[in-house]
């Protein structure tokens, strides 16, 4: 039971500190000025960023304007033995011995670390930069310098956007246009009219496909004589076959197969007759 509480109580410290490290990651990528990290090291309580606005002065200047507070040596004005009252052990008489003291340390958005030599009082840091504090033996902070947010893209207010552009409309068909051959004479032959009420060329016929028996050929122009005098000779048209006709025929050969039938009903009765004593 009770490594389960340590393993519980591990797990929830750790999910603090992650959070707090990337609460604070997002915070300085949003700094309009300078960002500042500080990283505990073995002190515990992980990686904290701050933002110093606009322009501060010093290193020190944007630690303090970032929300962190720092103590020097009593013995060593302007070295930082304490940030944020940490570590406690240290009395701050002189400075700290070098496997845990607080590194100072310069960097830029999305680069690596670079360790500073001079003190952070006499560093202008400038707009933009990136500050870093670590505690232990000269080691960098646990993070990389965040990178800047980046920028929103903006439209002006009121400017339409073009219109897309329209799809290409399909080709209306356009309807056929009927051929016609021009005699040498100058006239045009008129196309022939065939059986079944069918029209050569490319010009269709409008009449139904039973038409009257009485019905008129139409007369079709010949090719020009060879005196030049265009001639026309009118050609009757077969008559064509109408429903009605073939139903008159299919009346009379209905008519005559009853009558045979009759007959040789009538026969077949008077040679019964005769056949009976």
């Amino acid at each position: 039971m009770r490594r389960l509480l340590a393993v519980l109580a591990t797990g929830v410290v750790v999910a603090g500190l992650i959070s707090a490290t990337a609460v604070g990651t997002a915070q300085a990528a949003e700094c309009a000025g300078v960002t500042v990290v500080v990283d505990r090291g073995p002190l515990g309580g992980g990686v904290r960023t701050g933002c110093a606005p606009g322009d501060p002065a010093s290193g020190l200047a944007a630690l303090a304007a970032a929300g962190f507070g720092y103590t020097f040596a009593s013995r060593q004005p302007g070295y930082v033995c304490r940030i944020d009252g940490q570590p406690a052990a240290d009395p701050c008489v002189t400075p700290s011995p070098t496997t845990a003291y607080w590194s100072y340390w310069h960097g830029q958005p999305g680069a690596g670390w670079t360790y500073s030599s001079g003190g952070a009082g006499g560093h202008d840091p400038a707009p933009g930069s990136v500050e870093g504090w670590a505690f232990g033996a000269a080691q960098p902070p646990g993070i990389a310098p965040p990178a800047p947010a980046p920028k929103p893209t903006t439209t002006r207010a009121g400017a339409a956007e073009p219109p897309a552009p329209e799809p290409p409309r399909p080709g209306v068909p356009q309807p056929a246009t009927p051929t016609t051959t021009t005699g040498r004479g100058g006239t045009e032959d008129t196309p022939r009219s065939e059986p079944g009420g069918e029209t050569s060329g490319d010009t269709l016929s409008s009449a139904p496909e039973s038409t009257p028996s009485s019905a008129v050929s139409t007369p079709s122009s010949t090719s020009p004589a060879p005196g030049g005098a265009p001639s026309s000779t009118a050609v009757p048209a077969p008559v064509a076959t109408t429903s009605e006709d073939r139903s008159n025929g299919l009346g009379w050969l209905a008519g005559l197969v009853v009558i045979a039938v009759l007959a040789c009903l009538g026969a077949w009765t008077a040679r019964r007759r005769r056949a009976e004593p």
